[in-house]
């Protein structure tokens, strides 16, 4: 059974009638007995000119998710290219099929004494992370080819079914299985900070309402050819962009929380041909 296409639903799909997929598309099917996902952002950026600092608290961040010791199933990483959050931060997104690794390892990290050991230097040194789980029902994805796996799709023993929920208005909620009988309707009322952050140096938490949606998507390109990528970021890109530059504008009209645009990293630390938002 292809993702979000159950045999009786409570609301009917979006595909239209007859609907012809363009081109294959695959999606992602969990081992058997996976029914949640764990991810963790983490990141690190600096205010000033202390990149040594930043490089510190980058490597702290790095031993500890290599420890051996509720490792994550899957980690990616990436520079900031675009967005809410500075240029050439460091982030690294990391998975989890296990909710007792994950909430034994989120235990296990102390950004706090981690910004602390970096003496005064730390006024001009940002460190955040957002952590959330996601019902395997309420997981979707949609993959043009499987030369690259990235992110929850690198969780051993998972399959990659062939599906037709694309390419028309609606498909990416019809590819969320739990779509059948839900409506995932916002909130009456979305909770904001009671108060304005000051600036550099506060340390700010925050909580995610009910349907909030995390969308990570990208392209991958190795295999492109040149007129590929000149048609990419001479016109697509360009368009893209002033999508995304609305979203940023118009974050209250749109429920744009954040926003970045991310290049991958390969293990030595060099850039990846490959772009993330």
């Amino acid at each position: 059974m292809a993702i979000g296409e159950a045999d009786e639903r409570r609301y009917p799909l979006k595909r239209p009638k007859n609907h012809k997929v363009p081109v294959p598309r695959w999606t992602l099917k969990m081992p058997e007995g996976v029914t949640h996902t764990y991810t963790l952002y983490l990141g690190v950026q600096t205010h000033g000119q202390d990149l040594d600092a930043a490089s510190t608290a980058e490597q702290s961040i790095q031993r500890w998710l290599d420890e051996p010791e509720n490792r994550p199933t899957a980690i990616d990483t990436f520079r900031v290219t675009n967005g809410f959050d500075i240029v050439n931060s460091k982030v690294w997104v990391a998975y989890w099929t296990d909710s007792d690794c994950f909430n034994n390892k989120l235990q296990t990290l102390d950004l706090k004494q981690v910004w602390n050991d970096l003496g005064d230097s730390k006024r001009s040194t940002g460190i955040w992370a957002e952590h959330f789980v996601t019902a395997v029902e309420r997981l979707e994805t949609n993959y043009s080819s499987l030369l690259h796996k990235p992110g929850v799709s690198q969780v051993p023993g998972s399959e990659f079914p062939e599906h037709t929920l694309t390419a028309y208005w609606g498909a990416g909620r019809d590819r969320l299985p739990a779509s059948a009988n839900d409506l995932f309707l916002a909130p009456d009322v979305t909770p904001l900070p009671k108060e304005q952050p000051k600036g550099v140096g506060e340390r700010l938490t925050g909580r995610s309402y009910d349907n909030m949606c995390h969308i990570r998507s990208g392209q991958w390109w190795p295999q492109a050819d040149e007129v590929e990528r000149e048609a990419y970021e001479s016109e697509l890109q360009v368009k893209l962009m002033h999508g995304m530059q609305y979203l940023w504008d118009n974050p209250e009209e749109t429920g744009t929380l954040g926003l970045r645009f991310l290049q991958n990293l390969d293990e030595n630390g060099g850039h990846q041909i490959a772009r993330k938002k």
